[in-house]
């Protein structure tokens, strides 16, 4: 072989070696990220979990009201958004803080506009300029997004109801999306959050778009689902939404 072949297999293999190292820094920066997301998650669910109980949504058309796809600042970011998964990675940028330190109360909902234009500004927001707030505000702020983006109806939702993380309990409140005939759990509540004990603000990047297509979805019992058009509620059989929203999301053992 001449030279410059010798050269150019040289160059691929350096390459390919290269590409390989990547892959595999990338996977142990994603679990070593995992891993933090999983330590902290119970500690948020303890200091701030969903006070609301199973009978406070036996009727699910009450909270539709806090999906607003066509409000201006959620049109405004949806703007923004190239598709789901950059629309998932903004709100994992989203802080967790507790109702009791942002509101003085320890249960209070509030409209995806304040949640998006005031809280940064909020003068008991304990990391000034930061889009803050806690579980229910960042699950129905982001159906509000995709469905701003084009997201079907049908196809998104928020989900309250128990979850158990690593063995802390509680009520919570996150997303599912249905992509190739499976509903999958994206939790923005995964970023970064502010610890009340310890008043401090760890940062995390957060579970990865897919992961919970890759693995269950710690939830013990579902309460309900909804967006601004459609609800269903698991344990009476009751809501207007489409047959596929009765079903449970098929996870991978």
């Amino acid at each position: 072989m001449s030279k410059r072949l010798y050269l150019i297999i040289a160059v691929l293999i350096i390459l390919i070696s290269v590409s390989l190292l990547y892959v595999i820094w990338k996977e142990k920066q994603e679990e070593k990220e995992i891993i933090r997301v999983k330590k902290f998650q119970p500690r948020l669910l303890k200091q701030g979990a969903l006070l609301l109980k199973k009978e406070d949504f036996e009727q699910l058309s009450p909270w539709q009201k806090y999906v607003t796809p066509n409000d201006s600042e959620v049109r405004k970011l949806a703007n923004r958004m190239k598709n789901v998964k950059e629309a998932y990675r903004e709100a994992v940028r989203w802080t967790w803080v507790s109702d009791s330190t942002l509101h003085g109360v320890d249960e209070k909902w509030i409209m995806p506009h304040e949640f998006l234009a005031d809280t940064p500004n909020y003068a008991t927001n304990p990391v000034k300029g930061r889009i803050v707030s806690d579980c229910e505000e960042q699950a129905y702020t982001l159906v509000s997004l995709l469905r701003a983006m084009g997201i079907k109806a049908e196809n998104v939702r928020v989900v309250v109801g128990e979850v158990n993380f690593s063995g802390q309990t509680g009520g919570h409140a996150w997303v599912e999306i249905y992509e190739d005939g499976k509903w999958h759990a994206l939790d923005a509540t995964s970023g970064p959050y502010w610890d009340d004990e310890e008043a401090k603000l760890y940062k995390r990047r957060g579970y990865p778009y897919n992961y919970f297509k890759r693995y269950s979805y710690p939830s013990i019992e579902i309460w309900g689902y909804f967006n601004d058009i459609y609800y269903y509620n698991p344990i009476t059989k009751e809501g207007n939404a489409p047959p596929n929203w009765a079903y449970y999301p098929v996870y991978p053992p």
